[in-house]
């Protein structure tokens, strides 16, 4: 599977799966794609989350319909860079609700939990 391939499966729906590590269920999240990168975020901030899962070991999986597509969930390297971008990707395919949503939480805390997912394929 391409990049293109995956991010037209991205793309095509607003709610995705994705589990951390081999063990854990798939839960379901919004990714959001942008210049061929893939990404999503933390909303509950509990220790027993995905997002701490990833930050200790890499390795997962993103479910799309019966597709599984290899991971590895990582902090970008650029995030204060790519954060802008990321913002404008939520805002793209959640549309008027990404800004009600944003009320809810705290944005800054909500940013530095980006998380890039990448694909582990082929070339």
């Amino acid at each position: 599977m391409t990049i293109q391939e995956i991010a037209k499966l991205i793309n095509s729906k607003w709610v995705h799966q994705i589990r951390a590590g081999e063990k854990h269920r798939f839960v379901d999240i919004t990714i959001v794609e942008t210049e061929g990168r893939f990404f999503v975020r933390q909303y509950k901030f509990g220790m027993r989350s995905w997002y701490h899962a990833f930050l200790q070991n890499s390795t997962g999986a993103i479910k799309i319909n019966d597709t599984i597509i290899p991971i590895d969930g990582v902090v970008p390297k650029d995030l204060k860079e790519i954060n802008p971008k990321v913002n404008r990707a939520y805002f793209k395919k959640l549309n008027v609700l990404y800004p009600l949503m944003r009320l809810t939480y705290n944005r800054k805390k909500h940013e530095a939990s980006t998380l890039e997912l990448i694909p582990k394929i082929k070339m």
